[in-house]
């Protein structure tokens, strides 16, 4: 093989086996971390010994049944404690990931994700990462598994409409009150018309490959 064909060979690998980098350092979130709405529950840390309940993305959304306590209360939802025994769960979810982006409001990176198998316009759950040290390698592993070569930052975004990822996620399940609406359980601005769900894998710890 000539060497012109054999650099054309390295190069073209090397772009297979890209995958984006993080921005560093995050820059500041438009929102504070202290006037993030639940921000301690968001921000909770991976617990030292934990048995993960696995389920799939409808069983998360059928979560819908066991709405906290309280609700439609304001003050409930805004609480900085779990407002329901369900968000002290860890809960393992396997999916495809469609969407993900990272917000600017909390450089948190936001995964819409289906059941394994579904069309794009099947029902999703958010899963979340924090922004955290801790969660630096959570991070890397996610975007080790997207495809291409650029920087992911604050509003980069990127829908995977032809074929999605397949994902096994781990973490707390959290109620995002913050988006609630008594019109309906999808919530109000809380990501793309397809979640169907305000319960949310958040923070999520450990990300993997679905086979």
């Amino acid at each position: 093989m000539k060497l012109g064909s054999i650099l054309a060979v390295l190069v073209s690998t090397q772009l297979l086996c890209a995958s984006p980098i993080e921005i560093s350092p995050l820059p500041a979130p438009t929102t504070l971390v202290v006037k993030q709405s639940r921000t301690a529950l968001k921000h909770r840390k991976r617990p030292f010994f934990y048995g993960a309940i696995h389920a799939s993305v409808p069983n998360i959304i059928a979560l819908n049944q066991q709405l906290p306590v309280g609700v439609k209360n304001a003050s409930v939802r805004k609480q900085n404690v779990p407002i329901s025994p369900v968000e002290r769960n860890v809960y393992t979810v396997e999916g495809d990931l469609w969407r993900v982006t990272m917000e600017a409001n909390d450089d948190e990176y936001h995964l819409e994700i289906s059941a394994r198998g579904a069309p794009r316009s099947a029902n999703r759950i958010i899963v979340e990462i924090p922004p955290d040290p801790a969660y630096v390698g959570t991070r890397r592993k996610l975007l080790s598994l997207l495809p291409g070569n650029y920087l992911f930052k604050p509003k980069t975004l990127r829908d995977f409409k032809q074929q999605p990822i397949p994902i096994r996620v781990t973490g707390y399940a959290f109620f995002d009150g913050h988006h609630w609406s008594s019109k309906s359980l999808r919530g109000n601005k809380h990501g793309t018309a397809y979640v169907a769900t305000l319960w949310e894998i958040h923070p999520a710890w450990k990300i993997e490959t679905a086979h």
